[in-house]
């Protein structure tokens, strides 16, 4: 094939970048819109030009002219239109948390199998050039065996709400922390985890019944560990829009530090502006580039989450398009944080 038409299920925060990403890829030639509000689905509908808009994601899915899905609704409504795509055979990519059972995430994995088809999971991190060049470092062997391993990824307490009250069956590590599990266990590929330990505490979220932060100990079985942890805790305010990340990886031969804290383009405008995730708030400073999926410029969209959408596109052409983390690969980091919550309910160690 040298083109395909792209079905975008919801027309929130992520699906609208999802749909612009696609309507900017040449080979796309044929975009259909799905959202259960209509009000959303006209507005995104018009701004991308889209062929098709549904308030049905069967229709939409089910079109003769759609090739390739995009699943961009809340995590709590991944797998009914997930399942879908693989029954029928289309590549699927699913944001990030994959879904919220690890049942329904076998059901989709079977179901692509079944129909030969390929189930991608949205960590779209995985595409700004740092990750991506850590990951060429350790394929390459510049690290020698990576045995040790920390992760950290703070976001603010403004991102932490818009979760909370979106998804009641979410939390710190399956919706935040995910980012670091997927990375480490891409980075430490073919290694095994054996064993999670977690910590946790609720001071702020406890209204929500959720934890504020979480540190969780992943122990694989050569010996190797990494230490991941996540917060929710950074005040409203605070200059990255979204996100802070560090990585250190610790080789037998060499070591490898990603500081992504965004403090190389410091922004203080003149008048407070909002957040772009969370536009009910405002910053007096702002860290540019720190929206995590990208940001519009001069009227298009650039950044880690159009790279995937072009990755994904180019491989369900044939034409290209790396690093894109497979469905497998993301029912893993699932079933990591899923226990990583266990241990901190246990107050123990979970074999896994």
């Amino acid at each position: 094939m040298e083109s395909t038409g792209v079905a975008v299920i919801g027309a929130g925060g992520i699906g609208t970048l999802r749909a612009h990403s696609c309507a900017q890829i040449p080979q796309v030639d044929y975009l259909a819109i799905c959202d259960k509000v209509p009000e959303k689905l006209d507005t995104l509908s018009e701004s991308v030009g889209a062929d098709m808009a549904t308030t049905k994601f069967e229709e939409a899915i089910t079109s003769d002219r759609v090739g390739a899905v995009v699943i961009s609704t809340d995590e709590e409504y991944h797998h009914a239109p997930a399942a879908l795509a693989a029954e029928l055979g289309k590549p699927v990519l699913i944001e990030k948390p994959f879904v919220l059972d690890l049942d329904e995430a076998d059901d989709i994995l079977a179901k692509a199998e079944k129909s030969g088809t390929e189930v991608f999971v949205g960590y779209t991190q995985r595409f700004r050039r740092r990750y991506l060049l850590a990951k060429q470092s350790a394929m390459a062997g510049q690290l020698g065996d990576i045995v040790m391993a920390m992760g950290k990824i703070y976001v603010t307490r403004a991102v932490g709400e818009a979760v909370a009250r979106r998804s009641p069956n979410t939390t710190p590590s399956i919706n935040t922390l995910t980012y670091m599990v997927d990375l480490i266990l891409w980075y430490m590929e073919g290694k095994k985890p054996v064993e999670v330990y977690a910590r946790a505490g609720s001071f702020v979220f406890k209204e929500y019944n959720r934890d504020d932060f979480q540190w969780m100990i992943v122990t694989f079985e050569d010996g190797s560990v990494a230490t991941l942890g996540t917060s929710w805790l950074q005040p409203h305010h605070w200059p990255a829009y979204t996100a802070t990340m560090e990585i250190d990886l610790q080789g037998t031969t060499g070591s490898l530090n990603i500081d992504d804290a965004h403090r190389d383009v410091v922004l203080a405008p003149g008048e407070a502006i909002p957040c772009p995730y969370t536009p009910e708030h405002e910053v007096d400073v702002a860290f540019l580039g720190s929206a995590m999926p990208g940001d519009f410029a001069l009227g298009e969209f650039f950044g880690p989450m159009k790279e995937e959408s072009d990755a994904f596109i180019r491989h369900v052409l044939g034409i290209g398009g790396v690093g894109l983390a497979t469905g497998a690969h993301a029912r893993r980091v699932l079933e990591l944080t899923m226990a990583s919550d266990r241990s901190v309910k246990e107050g123990k160690p979970v074999k896994l």
